[in-house]
């Protein structure tokens, strides 16, 4: 079991999404809007400055994130970059979940290799293997 983070802002694909993957046993958390991810992941703050955002004894409240690309106010790119530039949320495995054109795809790849990318729409099997493959790149 994986404690999956899911930032989707499409209603009906988060609810199915996190279906699929409490069937298989995983605990979701949905976040609609990047900043409720942000905050759930302790990368965005109003009221505490940067540099007192992170203590080495903090924990993650999620093993894996999958986040679609397009999002409301800022892009899973963007996202990415947040996450990339501090140590708690450096190594965090990502799954792309989008549709988006194939150059998108294929810059959010060459920008990130070690994440994994599903399309949508998406199967049962094959988000349940995004999951697997995620967290198995993460302990090699």
């Amino acid at each position: 079991m994986a404690r999956v983070g899911l930032l989707e802002d499409n209603t009906r694909i988060a609810r199915l999404c996190s279906m699929m993957l409490c069937y298989a046993g995983h605990e979701v958390s949905i976040y609609q809007h990047p900043r409720d991810c942000l905050y759930a992941l302790h990368l965005f703050s109003d009221t505490q400055p940067a540099g007192e955002r992170y203590s080495s004894h903090q924990s993650l409240p999620i093993d894996v994130l999958i986040l679609d690309l397009h999002l409301p106010d800022m892009t899973g790119i963007e996202i990415v970059h947040r996450l990339r530039s501090q140590p708690l949320t450096r190594s965090i495995p990502l799954i792309f979940c989008t549709a988006a054109t194939p150059n998108e795809v294929s810059r959010a790849m060459n920008l990130f290799p070690k994440a994994n990318f599903l399309e949508k729409p998406f199967s049962y099997n094959s988000l349940v293997s995004a999951i697997q493959n995620a967290l198995q790149m993460q302990m090699a």
